[in-house]
């Protein structure tokens, strides 16, 4: 038990180097078959774990998130309000660059929410790539709320520093200096204005709007003015065409009741996913469909939370979106019981997640022994195919149990596990997790499978790409059907069940 809480806390950790092993020769090939392949995923790759699963029940009859982007329009209630409207007073974590790099990912993968410009789905109207990383200033550009006649100069800004140019954001030059300044705002035009009767920051019907258009100005005659609809943003379909809720709501109720559904989320989540879960969970609610709560983990860790009779399991923990601080280890004793404490709530969150997995995979394998992981030893690799969709190599981690090549005639269930934003492939899959997946396959907390690691990093700027086929194909690319490239290989190569 010693060993196998050690060798978790080092891998969630992360303070031991990727394998570099070689993929071990291939025993047989498989077919693949949903109630033996699960999707699951931490953060980003939680959103791209639920938007794949709940779009293709075909594929995968179990489903997981870690503390993801669960609800689209509570999302954008975020950026609008949370991050834009308070873009000078944001706390350290996640800090604005944090935030404005993923704005802008987001915005390659659904198109720039916060300005309608029919020439661009990335550039706000009147920017383009010559003018989008140099001091620009565009003249009467009407707001409703910060420059309802156009007067003030609207400017593109870089932040911190003109050496890291927003490109999707534009503000107002109160000060007319040429530059953005402490204090001057950030234009907002995600929709017609309305008023907020209920204070929860997005639309409700039935509250009073002004059909006047997204900039929110009478008589310019911009987009939605004067339709007698409350207008929303056109982008904003593209993020709710791939909303884990709407999906959640819309999927036939025959087909939602039958798959197993696992989810955790932080009560102090920093990117408010809690509050994504908590409408999750509430939707399944309202469908007729039992959702097991759970207020936080065994805290006689290494003990694990298993749920073989419920089928929708939700996780509410103590913490924020992480759990974890790695800074804390090492700062002081007080410092390192909190990082120690920290880590404990990482590997809950893992080892539960596994068993979960596991015990919804039918007629598991669980037996094991030492001589077997001596003779035929589990494989842990960071290794690469060919994605037909992108025209490339990519990059994936896979776990092959121990046993893999003892008997050609086994095959195995396949846990898909997509990394957080920024999450690297060779981050998550080295010889800890390896130590860590064989522990939990030795106690008998976990069945032999076969996981795999798919590459959540956009080649074109190495930052995450939410598994989606992105709009933006200059600086995005078709990582949903990667994805499924990567499925499609998988299933070719491995013994897969």
């Amino acid at each position: 038990m010693m060993i196998r809480f050690v060798s978790l806390l080092v891998i969630l950790i992360g303070l031991v180097s990727p394998s570099l092993e070689t993929p071990p020769a291939l025993a047989g090939v498989g077919k693949g078959t949903p109630q033996f392949r699960a999707i699951s995923g931490v953060s980003m790759g939680g959103y791209g774990a639920m938007n794949i699963g709940l779009n293709h029940p075909d594929y995968f009859k179990t489903i997981a998130c870690l503390g993801g982007p669960l609800d689209m329009t509570y999302l954008l209630k975020y950026i609008e309000k949370d991050m834009l409207g308070n873009y000078d007073n944001l706390p350290s974590y996640p800090d604005r660059d944090t935030l404005i790099h993923m704005l802008q990912d987001l915005v390659i993968s659904f198109g720039n929410p916060v300005y309608y410009n029919p020439l661009s789905t990335y550039y706000p109207p009147g920017i383009t790539s010559e003018n989008a990383r140099v001091a620009t200033t565009l003249h009467n550009f009407k707001d409703g709320e910060f420059n309802p006649d156009g007067s003030l100069p609207v400017i593109t800004y870089g932040d911190p520093v003109p050496s890291h140019w927003v490109e999707v954001l534009l503000a107002v030059d109160l000060n007319r200096n040429g530059k953005r300044d402490h204090g001057e705002p950030i234009l907002r035009q995600f929709h017609e204005p309305f008023i907020d009767a209920d204070e929860n920051g997005m639309f409700d019907p039935g509250e009073t709007f002004l059909d006047v258009g997204l900039d929110g100005v009478p008589g310019t005659g911009d987009y939605g003015e004067g339709d007698g609809n409350f207008t929303y943003h056109p982008h904003r379909e593209n993020f709710m065409a791939q909303d884990p809720l709407t999906h959640a709501k819309t999927l036939a109720l025959e087909v939602l009741q039958d798959l197993n559904l696992y989810l955790d989320a932080g009560t102090e989540d920093e990117f408010q996913f809690d509050v994504h879960t908590e409408n999750f969970a509430q939707t399944l609610k309202e469908r007729g469909l039992d959702v097991l709560i759970e207020n936080g983990f065994p805290e006689s860790f290494p003990e694990i939370s298993h749920f073989k009779q419920n089928k929708r399991v939700y996780v509410r923990y103590q913490g924020g979106h992480v759990g974890f601080n790695k800074e804390n280890i090492g700062l002081s004793f007080k410092k390192v019981r909190e990082g120690v404490k920290g880590a404990i709530l990482v590997a809950n969150r893992f080892t539960t997640l596994f068993g979960f997995v596991s015990d919804h995979f039918p007629h598991g394998e669980y037996d094991t022994d030492p001589y077997e992981m001596f003779r035929y030893p589990s494989k842990i690799t960071t290794t690469s195919f060919y994605s037909p969709s992108l025209n490339r190599k990519m990059k994936f981690g896979i776990y092959l149990p121990p046993g893999y090549k003892r008997n050609k005639a086994t095959y195995y269930p396949v846990l898909y596990l997509l990394g957080g934003y920024n999450m690297s492939v060779s981050g998550m899959a080295n010889s800890s997790m390896r130590s860590a997946l064989d522990a939990l396959i030795l106690s008998g907390e976990m069945q032999k499978m076969i996981i795999v690691i798919p590459d959540g990093m956009n080649y074109k700027n190495q930052r995450g790409h939410f598994f989606v086929n992105q709009i933006d194909r200059e600086r995005g690319d078709h990582f949903m059907n990667y994805f499924f490239d990567l499925v499609t290989y998988i299933d070719g190569h491995y013994k897969t069940k």
